[in-house]
Protein backbone atom coordinates (compact mmCIF):
# COMPACT_ATOMS: atom_id res chain seq x y z
CA UNK A 1 0.00 0.00 0.00
CA UNK A 2 1.56 3.57 -1.01
CA UNK A 3 0.71 6.82 0.57
CA UNK A 4 -1.82 8.60 -1.45
CA UNK A 5 -2.75 12.46 -2.04
CA UNK A 6 -5.46 12.72 0.28
CA UNK A 7 -3.00 11.12 2.98
CA UNK A 8 -1.15 13.97 2.45
CA UNK A 9 -3.73 16.47 2.29
CA UNK A 10 -4.83 15.84 6.06
CA UNK A 11 -1.60 17.19 7.04
CA UNK A 12 -2.09 20.72 8.17
CA UNK A 13 1.09 21.73 6.19
CA UNK A 14 -0.33 20.52 2.82
CA UNK A 15 -3.91 20.89 3.50
CA UNK A 16 -3.71 24.01 0.65
CA UNK A 17 -1.85 22.10 -1.83
CA UNK A 18 -3.70 20.79 -4.16
CA UNK A 19 -4.17 16.98 -4.72
CA UNK A 20 -1.99 16.61 -8.31
CA UNK A 21 0.76 18.34 -6.07
CA UNK A 22 0.22 16.11 -3.20
CA UNK A 23 0.46 13.03 -5.86
CA UNK A 24 3.81 14.23 -6.32
CA UNK A 25 4.71 14.37 -2.52
CA UNK A 26 2.98 11.45 -2.04
CA UNK A 27 5.36 9.47 -4.09
CA UNK A 28 8.73 11.20 -2.80
CA UNK A 29 7.07 9.66 0.80
CA UNK A 30 8.77 6.61 2.31
CA UNK A 31 5.80 4.84 4.16
CA UNK A 32 7.03 2.63 7.52
CA UNK A 33 5.79 1.20 10.47
CA UNK A 34 7.02 1.02 14.41
CA UNK A 35 5.62 -0.86 17.55
CA UNK A 36 4.57 1.13 20.65
CA UNK A 37 7.58 2.31 22.78
CA UNK A 38 9.62 3.65 19.27
CA UNK A 39 11.53 6.65 19.62
CA UNK A 40 10.84 8.49 16.28
CA UNK A 41 12.67 12.13 17.34
CA UNK A 42 15.48 12.59 19.72
CA UNK A 43 15.23 16.44 20.88
CA UNK A 44 19.10 18.08 20.12
CA UNK A 45 19.53 15.52 17.09
CA UNK A 46 19.97 17.12 13.51
CA UNK A 47 17.73 16.14 11.19
CA UNK A 48 16.90 16.27 7.31
CA UNK A 49 13.30 14.83 7.16
CA UNK A 50 9.46 15.16 8.05
CA UNK A 51 7.49 12.55 9.68
CA UNK A 52 3.91 12.44 8.55
CA UNK A 53 1.92 10.47 11.03
CA UNK A 54 -0.99 9.08 9.34
CA UNK A 55 -2.82 6.61 11.71
CA UNK A 56 -1.30 6.26 15.38
CA UNK A 57 -0.53 8.69 19.09
CA UNK A 58 3.04 9.72 19.78
CA UNK A 59 3.94 11.68 22.42
CA UNK A 60 5.94 14.81 22.54
CA UNK A 61 8.36 15.67 25.53
CA UNK A 62 11.49 18.03 26.51
CA UNK A 63 14.53 17.33 28.57
CA UNK A 64 14.39 19.78 31.51
CA UNK A 65 16.77 19.93 34.42
CA UNK A 66 14.84 19.45 37.76
CA UNK A 67 16.44 19.81 41.51
CA UNK A 68 16.50 16.59 43.45
CA UNK A 69 18.01 16.37 47.14
CA UNK A 70 21.31 15.45 45.63
CA UNK A 71 21.37 18.26 43.44
CA UNK A 72 20.17 18.57 39.65
CA UNK A 73 19.45 16.09 37.17
CA UNK A 74 18.24 15.88 33.73
CA UNK A 75 14.42 14.49 33.53
CA UNK A 76 12.11 13.81 30.49
CA UNK A 77 8.54 15.38 30.92
CA UNK A 78 5.90 14.84 28.51
CA UNK A 79 4.27 18.21 26.98
CA UNK A 80 1.38 16.84 24.70
CA UNK A 81 0.21 13.89 22.93
CA UNK A 82 -0.74 13.85 19.44
CA UNK A 83 -3.44 11.25 17.74
CA UNK A 84 -5.18 10.06 14.38
CA UNK A 85 -8.56 10.38 14.15
CA UNK A 86 -8.82 9.37 10.28
CA UNK A 87 -7.77 6.53 10.85
CA UNK A 88 -7.87 6.13 14.54
CA UNK A 89 -5.03 4.38 16.39
CA UNK A 90 -5.28 0.73 15.92
CA UNK A 91 -4.30 -0.34 19.37
CA UNK A 92 -4.27 1.26 23.18
CA UNK A 93 -1.34 3.71 23.84
CA UNK A 94 1.24 1.80 26.05
CA UNK A 95 0.73 3.85 29.00
CA UNK A 96 -2.05 6.36 30.20
CA UNK A 97 -1.37 10.13 29.42
CA UNK A 98 -0.48 12.85 31.62
CA UNK A 99 -1.00 15.31 29.53
CA UNK A 100 -3.57 16.69 26.71
CA UNK A 101 -4.31 14.54 24.02
CA UNK A 102 -4.70 16.27 20.39
CA UNK A 103 -6.66 14.44 17.67
CA UNK A 104 -6.19 15.38 13.77
CA UNK A 105 -7.45 13.86 10.73
CA UNK A 106 -3.02 13.54 10.67
CA UNK A 107 -0.32 15.45 11.22
CA UNK A 108 3.14 16.31 10.59
CA UNK A 109 5.86 15.91 12.96
CA UNK A 110 9.69 17.81 12.11
CA UNK A 111 8.64 20.63 9.69
CA UNK A 112 11.36 22.67 10.31
CA UNK A 113 13.11 19.95 8.79
CA UNK A 114 11.34 20.82 5.61
CA UNK A 115 12.82 24.70 5.31
CA UNK A 116 16.04 24.26 7.57
CA UNK A 117 19.33 22.91 6.53
CA UNK A 118 20.69 20.30 9.72
CA UNK A 119 17.41 21.46 11.79
CA UNK A 120 18.15 20.56 15.29
CA UNK A 121 14.96 18.51 17.04
CA UNK A 122 12.96 20.47 19.30
CA UNK A 123 11.72 17.76 21.17
CA UNK A 124 11.24 13.96 21.62
CA UNK A 125 9.10 11.77 19.72
CA UNK A 126 7.79 8.85 20.97
CA UNK A 127 5.25 6.10 19.79
CA UNK A 128 2.48 5.34 22.14
CA UNK A 129 0.56 3.25 19.84
CA UNK A 130 1.21 1.27 16.58
CA UNK A 131 2.48 4.22 13.47
CA UNK A 132 1.73 4.15 10.44
CA UNK A 133 3.55 6.97 9.49
CA UNK A 134 5.65 7.97 6.03
CA UNK A 135 9.34 10.18 6.22
CA UNK A 136 9.58 13.34 3.54
CA UNK A 137 13.45 14.14 2.61
CA UNK A 138 14.26 17.99 2.86
CA UNK A 139 16.20 16.57 -0.31
CA UNK A 140 12.88 15.09 -1.66
CA UNK A 141 10.87 18.16 -1.24
CA UNK A 142 13.04 20.58 -2.24
CA UNK A 143 13.06 18.54 -5.51
CA UNK A 144 9.16 18.67 -5.28
CA UNK A 145 9.29 22.54 -5.15
CA UNK A 146 12.23 23.69 -7.76
CA UNK A 147 9.75 21.18 -10.40
CA UNK A 148 6.60 22.46 -9.00
CA UNK A 149 7.41 26.12 -7.30
CA UNK A 150 3.57 26.37 -6.43
CA UNK A 151 3.99 23.85 -4.17
CA UNK A 152 6.32 25.73 -1.72
CA UNK A 153 4.43 28.78 -1.11
CA UNK A 154 1.43 27.02 1.08
CA UNK A 155 3.32 24.67 2.71
CA UNK A 156 6.15 27.01 3.99
CA UNK A 157 3.58 29.81 4.61
CA UNK A 158 1.99 26.71 7.44
CA UNK A 159 5.36 26.05 8.83
CA UNK A 160 6.34 30.03 9.51
CA UNK A 161 2.88 29.66 11.10
CA UNK A 162 3.29 27.13 13.39
CA UNK A 163 6.85 28.41 14.16
CA UNK A 164 5.25 31.69 15.24
CA UNK A 165 3.08 29.72 17.20
CA UNK A 166 5.74 28.19 18.88
CA UNK A 167 7.54 31.15 19.32
CA UNK A 168 4.57 32.92 20.93
CA UNK A 169 3.92 30.08 23.35
CA UNK A 170 7.59 29.81 24.19
CA UNK A 171 7.87 33.67 24.89
CA UNK A 172 4.61 33.39 27.41
CA UNK A 173 6.55 30.44 29.14
CA UNK A 174 9.51 32.35 29.79
CA UNK A 175 7.73 35.92 30.77
CA UNK A 176 5.57 33.13 33.12
CA UNK A 177 8.88 31.46 34.96
CA UNK A 178 10.59 35.05 35.01
CA UNK A 179 7.46 35.73 37.17
CA UNK A 180 7.93 32.62 38.87
CA UNK A 181 11.97 32.94 39.37
CA UNK A 182 11.55 36.75 40.75
CA UNK A 183 8.37 35.95 43.37
CA UNK A 184 10.50 33.20 44.59
CA UNK A 185 13.21 35.16 45.35
CA UNK A 186 11.56 37.70 47.03
CA UNK A 187 9.65 35.37 49.31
Amino acid sequence: MSVSAKQIQKINYFSNVPENFCSEIAKAVEQKQCSPGTILLKEGETGDTMLLIFKGQVEVSKNMMVKTSSGFTMSTKSIIRLETTDPAPSTSPISEPTVSIVKAPAFGIGEFSLVLDDAKRTSHVTAMTEIDYGILSLEDFSKIVDENPSIGGPVYFEVAKSAVNNLATATQDISNLTQAFFFALTR
